[in-house]
């Protein structure tokens, strides 16, 4: 599919980087997919959706030239959720000590998880999938581009959306910081799939780095603001307990964390450049 020239992936182009990404992560979600109907558990219910993410991240990456596909992302938008509903509370169940909140939130994620199982396993998501592994070889073949030109842009567009959405670290409320650990995800994301395009270097290396600790950090504040809510729709907001589940003595330490990393992304040398 291609050949490795002074350490970089040659493929040939935009469009045959673009077949093989959306293939190679199209593969990755199918495998992680069978794994958690065949063995549904926490870890597997987490890689499948892990790799759900990605794939919608490649599809992101390649809208600019193949064309926004609604009924596609509100397809897999809708699959995402369903997985994420159940991946949240198996976030709280890791964090909750014994007792009558553990057991509710146990019988929660036993209903979400069959919910996920069922996603998957309908003749939609079925039909949505083969439909896009199809699209995949048969979408017409894109204008020539260097393949390393169309990412450069990508990362510095991403790269650019981080910038602006560091402003809801300290101005912004929870819904803005949610944005911003999107944002953040798509940048890794393109870096992880564009990676081997360019060298491999400490640039890339450090860059990487600030960016996964930017990415825990919001992480680690969205599951606070993720508990609650989740916490409260199941009914459960008052129980005792809840409170440190909700972990609000934690968010200034972690908002500014959050802040620490973001201005290390920024500082970090584009290794595309």
């Amino acid at each position: 599919m291609g050949r490795e020239r002074e350490g970089l992936l040659d493929l040939g182009g935009t469009d045959a980087v673009m077949r093989a990404v959306l293939a190679a992560c199209l593969s990755q979600f199918r495998r992680s997919e069978a794994s958690l109907l065949a063995a549904p558990d926490s870890e597997t219910l987490h890689q499948a959706r892990v790799s759900l993410r990605r794939l919608r991240s490649a599809l992101q990456l390649f809208w600019p030239v193949i064309g926004l596909q609604p009924a596609l992302e509100a397809g897999l938008c809708a699959l995402s959720g369903v997985l994420g509903a159940a991946r949240d509370l198996d976030v709280l169940l890791a964090r909750a000590a014994p007792g009558p909140l553990h057991d509710r939130l146990v019988v929660a994620r036993q209903e979400a998880l069959a919910n996920a199982i069922a996603a998957l396993d309908a003749a939609r998501t079925r039909a949505m999938l083969n439909e896009l592994a199809e699209w995949i070889v048969l979408h017409p073949p894109l204008p020539a581009d260097d393949a390393r030109d169309y990412a450069a842009r990508q990362l510095d567009r991403y790269r650019r959306k981080v910038k602006k959405g560091g402003q809801a670290l300290l101005h912004g409320d929870d819904a803005a910081r949610h944005r911003l650990r999107k944002r953040v995800k798509r940048l890794r994301h393109a870096t992880e799939l564009f990676g081997s395009l360019f060298p491999a270097s400490s640039r890339r290396a450090r860059f990487m780095t600030a960016l996964l600790s930017l990415q825990d950090a919001l992480g680690a504040l969205n599951d606070r603001v993720v508990a609650q809510a989740v916490l409260a729709r199941i009914g459960s907001s008052r129980m005792r307990g809840a409170a440190a589940l909700a972990g609000h003595a934690q968010r200034p330490a972690l908002l500014a964390r959050a802040v620490k990393a973001h201005k290390q992304v920024m500082a970090a040398p584009r290794f595309w450049r």
